[in-house]
């Protein structure tokens, strides 16, 4: 009664299976999208490639200005896809949808068009991104976050010194930022962490270790109503100030403040150029690296390099000056001491000031001292020049006398001399002073007459 069972069951199977496969082979049958299957809520079932394409085409703006929120930490910028340099890959996007249900097996593709056809699937817009304008703008979004980093200060206080703590900077990985932003962006997500780095600080509070106090402190004078030569004084000063010399480490003055060039704020001002005083970009900044220079050699620090000015300066003592000029000459200067030295830098009302701290060396004592200070007259030269009237003399260069001088650098301690250098030997060439005389200084004697 039994013994045909097995056989029909086989048969209903494969004939169900047929059924299943008949069904699938229709499903998946024909050339156009499956249906259920959508693109930021247009619905492309049963459209062609290019009527799936066309339609597309008509959301691509808007796709452009959906909302897009990029998180730092507690932060959150708001852009769009577009401002970002995003823009609807229509052809891509099509090709996207037209792929559902035919990717896999066989029965994997019917699968996926079965569940489109009863629940629909929504497939992410495919972008693509202008590389320029795409870093412009994440660029410009980094600016929002990013903060620099502060470096650790000294600053003295009722002849006393209090160290400010340094703070780390945050700063963003554009490049890799950016690939995040498009990967979240074209798997659907409108929201995507950008890659945040810490930027450190150049000079911490440890930097400072040894450090006690002021070692040393010049300051020379200046004309506030200069207003162009001042404010080339601030912008020297600002770059000196809150530099650290370590142990062993060189100053360059020139490294420090950078080339003189109004793109970095520099003005015309006076200077010296072959002994003559000139309208040059920058000017003043010499008062600043021979207060400098000054303040290093009562520091006690080794003076690798410096040149005097063509002519004395009226802000320092003869044999006391430092000239610069980028990229030379440069003013340059080691720290010997075992501890390392902070650098302050400002403009006062009327003085441009200089302090240096470091290690203090109780009992010590040095002084600058000039010998041998010589004043050497400018010669008188006569041109004859033509057109003057006999007897009467112009003055066309007025002269400037010369300055022999040698500086040496005192240490005391105790009250007694323990060592004594010659800084430097400096002469300062006279300039001549000219001037213009007849070609004939008076009439000829009469010729006498005969006797």
């Amino acid at each position: 009664m039994f013994s045909h069972s097995p056989r029909i069951a086989a048969a209903a199977a494969v004939a169900i299976f047929a059924l299943a496969v008949g069904t699938g082979i229709a499903l998946l049958g024909g050339d156009a999208v499956h249906q259920g299957v959508r693109v930021d809520g247009v619905d492309l079932g049963g459209s062609s490639v290019e009527q799936a394409e066309s339609r597309l085409s008509l959301i691509a703006a808007d796709a452009a200005r959906a909302p897009l929120t990029l998180r730092c930490a507690e932060e959150a910028l708001d852009t769009t896809i577009g401002e970002m340099g995003g823009r609807m890959d229509v052809r891509s996007t099509t090709q996207a949808a037209y792929r559902i249900g035919r990717e896999g097996n066989f029965f994997r593709r019917v699968a996926d068009a079965i569940s489109a056809r009863r629940g629909g699937v929504q497939v992410p817009i495919v972008y693509t991104f202008g590389r320029d304008s795409a870093a412009a703008r994440m660029r410009a979004l980094a600016r929002k976050i990013e903060r620099p980093p502060t470096d650790a200060r000294l600053v003295v206080e009722s002849g006393s010194i209090r160290a400010i703590p340094e703070k780390s900077g945050v700063g963003v990985d554009l490049k890799r930022s950016l690939r995040r932003v498009i990967q979240a962006v074209n798997s659907g997500a409108r929201e995507a962490d950008l890659v945040v780095t810490a930027a450190a600080p150049k000079i911490t509070a440890a930097d400072f270790k040894g450090i006690d106090g002021v070692i040393a402190s010049y300051s020379t004078s200046y004309k506030p109503w200069q207003r162009d030569r001042t404010h080339n004084l601030r912008i020297a000063c600002r770059a000196i100030n809150g530099t650290l010399v370590r142990p062993g480490e060189v100053f360059s003055y020139n490294k420090v403040v950078g080339p003189r060039l109004k793109e970095y704020g520099f003005r015309d001002a006076p200077i010296f150029v072959h002994g003559e005083i000139e309208p040059g970009t920058g000017g003043g900044v010499c008062q600043v690296s021979t207060t400098v220079y000054n303040a290093a050699l009562l520091a006690n620090m080794n003076i690798l390099r410096r040149s005097h000015h063509s002519r004395p300066v009226v802000y320092a003592p003869v044999g006391r000056d430092a000239t610069v000029a980028y990229p030379y000459p440069d003013l340059k200067f080691e720290n010997t001491s075992e501890a390392p030295i902070y650098m302050l830098a400002w403009v006062g009302k009327h003085t441009v000031n200089v302090s240096i701290l470091g290690r203090k060396v109780e009992g010590r004592e040095i002084e600058v001292i000039t010998v041998g200070h010589r004043v050497i007259e400018f010669p008188i030269i006569e041109k004859v020049e033509e057109g003057l009237n006999p007897g009467t003399q112009a003055v066309r260069r007025s002269g400037r006398s010369g300055h022999s001088v040698t500086v040496y650098r005192v240490v005391k301690s105790g009250g007694g001399v323990v060592k004594r250098d010659r800084v430097s030997n400096d002469y300062y060439r006279p300039e001549s002073r000219v001037i213009a005389v007849p070609a004939s200084r008076c009439e000829p004697d009469a010729a006498l007459p005969d006797p």
